[in-house]
Order: structure tokens, then C-alpha cells, then sequence
């Protein structure tokens, strides 16, 4: 029997978008890859419902911050307009309070803090007309650090997340989950994630006195985070037994898919906590999860630097998540940024924006596939040979040192598409099976062309940077590939 604690029973559906909001235990989001996981089993569409994962590690209601935190606690008051007007929920979850009382014993000023950022949540959440559940911080656990000397008794000069106040659970997030709880009547309910977790480890402390949930007292493992999917299923008067009986390899996949949802939400959401590796744009992300079953994606940018490509340094950098393409001066010939590896059948996603202005050349630029590199004009090391699969301005395929234009054929002039957005982000799909290449842009069919087998061959992928005399700019991000793709067109409208 699953122990519900002191929440009272909450009629709101688990559908449409789910906005779950939270510190690092959020952040981690096993607890709500159980729940989408025991909807899915249950038979729910999962076309009408998304769980988003948009917590975040570090975080809290207040701004407050211990002194010997590396950096200012984000304060989720800084994102949270943001979240409810790009996320559009239909029902929000919040869960804070573990790093708001900043680790040190209770403080007047700290809880009244607590107070007026709950508060301030309530009000921005209310004003969207979603409902509101709270979800109150689960216990701290002193246990597991106390034989390693990293609790500290009252009287301490500073504490931290490193160094817990020892009574930290019961003197100070007592005190905010009770506070928590009185707030039932203010919102569409107050989970109460407490209780379950304390009655678990003391149940489980009968037989082995070294339990715990929690390996440093504050994160909560994968089974304390099936405690709380538990709770909430509950609290909504779903079956939570139903998690102990998911499919393992269901929890998994859909675990996955969450963790690379709520990394690309966080980036499309933006936030200030420093450190960590950008999301996916969310678009591209969106269609990564809906993938085939066979195609295994390999993210080819990390959006941090260019560890896994050579190409030209005087031309190829990383900037706000993107890999960015420029030049000022001259351009002897097109100069490419290429993969170390190569690849011969594959489905390529990713996205492209160019620097439109009256001073930046409009020159396309493209994909190099299925040719070699070799050494061009200039001294140019990064040259290549072979398929040019263009876009912005000029889109068809360039047989680059070989046959010029093939696609479309006998095409004079640069070839236009409507679906190109001019100066703006463009999401393209390039897939890539035996001799033949068809090309997606915003979601229409640019090509469809196939060639003579002979003439393509497996080879690192480029991104170009055409020969110019006067400044041009791209910048490219996503960058998700699989190799050996079904034969479908994933993105096509």
C-alpha cells in the first residue's frame, strides 16, 4: 500500500502539457519518466498529453545562496514568465524548498523569503488559468553523510550544500512542507512528498539500519524517485502501484527520450545557472523522440566546441550554441567544417540560419556528402569534391569540381524554394539511402533526386563556407545523425 502522507485527493487530468517545475530533483526526472511511463501502459494517447521537464539543479524560490556556493542559486522567478508562456501548460507542478533554506538551520528571514516566492509562483501560475500543484520538498537525509563528518552541529560560522545543518530535515524543511500544506486552499492541491519517503526508509531501517534513499542525503535515487511518481499517481487517484509494474525497457526509453526533451526545454526556456552542455533545438529534439526504433541518433555537435570536426580555425567557431561559419576578408575557395568521421547511407537533421544584411553576401552554402576531400585553391586543406546539397538562396545539388549543377536539372540562375526563411533558423532533413538523396526544408520536399551509384561514396559530411570576396556568416546547430535510416522522410509535411 502505497502512503499518501497528508495530501488530500487532487482532481486535475493528467493531460495536455504538464509543465513540471523544481530544483535538482526535478532536474533529474526519474519520478516524472515514471508517471509518463504508467500513463503510456495505461493506454493514454500519447498524443494528448506532454510531461515537460523544465527543473532545474541548483534552483530555488528565493534567490538566496550560501556563501560557499560556486555561483548565485538560480532563482526560477528569473525564467518563470518565461516557462509559462512558451511551455503553454495546461497544468503546472513546482517543487522547491530543498536548497531554499540554503542549508543552515531555520531563519525568520529565510522562511519569509521562501514564503514570498511561493507566493509570487502562485500568482504567475494562476494569472496563465492553469492549475497549480505544489509538490513539497522531500526529506533530507543526514544519515549517509554523517559517518563521512559533512553534517555540522548548530553554531557552525557557514554551511552548504557540501556541510548540511544536521537537523536541516526536521527544524527547517519541516517547517516549509508544513507551511506548504496550509496553502492546499490557495492552488489545485499540495502533494505531500515528505511523508511516503520518511515511512519507506523507516520501514526499510527495520531490517537494514544503513538504508537510504539518498546517497548525500538531498539527490534522491532512482527507487526514492519511484516513491514520489508513486505519491503524485496517488495524490491524482491513479493506481501507483502501477509503476513497480513497468516494463524495465519502457522506463528506460522513455527515460531517455525525457532526459533529451528536457535538456533541449531548458535551452529554448534559457536560464542562468552556469555550466552544462546546451539542449537540442527543440524542433529537432521533437523529431529525434519520434525516430524510428532502428535508427540510433548520434549527436554530431556537442554545442560546447568542435571536438569531433577539423576544419579552417580563421573561419569556423563556436558561439551561443551554435557552430558558426564566417569570414571578413577573402575566401580563396569554399572552405568546409567535417565530420572525423564518415558515413555513406544516413539521415542527417539540423538547422541553418544565415547572416542576411546589406554588407553580408548572400552566397548559398550547403552540405558536402558522399565525395572526398582534398586540397583546393589557396591552400585551402579543407576543400572537397563531390555532392554540394545547397540551401539559403540557391537549394538543389552542386557537383562540386566534377559536374557542377544536377539538381534541378539544366537549372539556369540560383534555384529559389518558398519555404526558405530568409535570416531566420531553416530545419532541414537530408536522407540518404543507396543512390538516392531527398532534401526537407520547414517541411517540404525541395529534391528528390537519385544519381549514379558509382558516383557517390561514403565520406566525412561538411559544412561550407563559400568562396568570397566579401563577408558572409551561418550558423548551424542540431546537427543529429543516423546511419542506415528507414525509408521515410521523418520531418515531410
Amino acid at each position: 500500500m502505497t502512503t499518501v502522507g497528508r495530501t488530500e485527493p487532487i482532481e486535475v487530468p493528467l493531460q495536455g502539457t504538464v509543465l513540471f517545475l523544481g530544483d535538482s530533483i526535478t532536474h533529474a526526472g526519474h519520478y516524472i519518466s515514471n508517471i509518463e511511463a504508467v500513463l503510456l501502459e495505461s493506454g493514454v494517447d500519447p498524443e494528448s498529453v506532454e510531461l515537460i521537464n523544465l527543473g532545474l539543479s541548483s534552483e530555488g524560490v528565493t534567490g538566496l545562496s550560501e556563501p560557499a556556493h560556486p555561483f548565485p542559486r538560480p532563482n526560477v522567478h528569473e525564467r518563470l514568465d518565461r516557462a509559462l508562456t512558451k511551455g503553454k501548460p495546461d497544468l503546472v507542478f513546482a517543487c522547491y524548498g530543498m536548497n531554499d533554506g540554503i542549508y543552515y538551520p531555520f531563519g525568520e528571514d529565510r522562511f519569509a523569503a521562501y514564503q514570498d516566492g511561493i507566493d509570487r509562483l502562485i500568482e504567475k501560475v494562476e494569472a496563465t488559468g492553469a492549475p497549480l500543484v505544489l509538490i513539497t520538498p522531500p526529506p533530507f537525509d543526514p544519515e549517509p553523510l554523517r559517518s563521512k563528518g559533512k553534517v555540522k552541529g548548530r553554531g557552525a560560522e557557514t554551511y552548504s550544500w557540501m556541510e548540511i545543518y544536521e537537523h536541516y530535515d526536521t527544524e527547517v524543511l519541516a517547517k516549509y512542507s508544513e507551511w506548504l500544506l496550509a496553502q492546499k486552499d490557495r492552488v489545485a492541491g499540495v502533494i505531500d512528498a515528505r511523508t511516503p519517503v520518511l515511512d519507506y526508509v523507516a520501514e526499510k531501517r527495520k531490517s537494514d539500519p544503513n538504508f537510504t534513499l539518498s546517497n548525500d542525503g538531498v539527490h534522491l535515487n532512482e527507487e526514492g524517485h519511484r516513491i514520489l511518481a508513486k505519491g503524485i499517481l496517488a495524490a491524482l487517484g491513479r493506481d501507483p502501484e502501477a509503476v513497480d509494474r513497468l516494463d524495465p525497457e519502457l522506463r528506460e526509453r522513455v527515460h531517455a527520450d525525457q532526459v533529451l526533451m528536457h535538456n533541449a526545454w531548458l535551452s529554448h526556456v534559457g536560464h542562468k545557472r552556469p555550466g552544462g552542455r546546451p539542449g537540442l533545438p527543440l524542433g529537432i529534439a521533437r523529431t529525434v523522440v519520434d525516430l524510428p526504433d532502428s535508427e540510433k541518433p548520434k549527436i554530431l555537435f556537442n554545442g560546447q566546441d568542435l571536438n569531433g570536426w577539423s576544419g579552417d580555425e580563421n573561419f569556423w567557431s563556436v558561439e551561443d550554441g551554435a557552430i558558426v561559419g564566417r569570414n571578413d576578408g577573402v575566401v580563396p575557395s569554399s572552405t568546409y567544417l567535417f565530420t572525423k568521421g564518415s558515413y555513406r547511407d544516413f539521415r542527417l537533421l539540423f538547422e541553418v540560419q544565415q547572416t542576411v544584411s546589406p554588407e553580408h553576401s548572400t552566397m548559398h552554402s550547403a552540405v558536402a556528402a558522399l565525395g572526398e576531400k582534398f586540397e583546393d585553391e589557396g591552400g585551402n586543406g579543407f576543400g572537397f569534391r563531390g555532392p554540394l546539397l545547397m540551401f539559403c538562396h540557391d537549394w538543389g545539388i552542386w557537383d562540386a569540381h566534377r559536374r557542377n549543377r544536377i539538381e534541378p536539372a539544366n537549372q539556369k540562375g540560383g534555384f529559389k524554394v518558398a519555404s526558405e526563411r530568409k535570416g531566420d533558423w531553416n530545419r532541414i532533413e537530408i536522407l540518404v539511402r543507396g543512390n538516392r538523396i531527398r532534401f526537407v526544408n520547414n517541411g517540404e520536399l525541395v529534391f528528390d533526386f537519385t544519381d549514379q551509384p558509382e558516383m557517390l561514396q561514403k565520406s566525412p559530411i561538411g559544412s561550407q563556407l563559400h568562396k568570397n570576396q566579401k563577408p558572409q556568416e551561418y550558423r548551424f546547430r542540431g546537427l543529429v545523425l543516423t546511419e542506415n535510416p528507414e525509408d521515410e522522410l521523418v520531418t515531410l509535411k
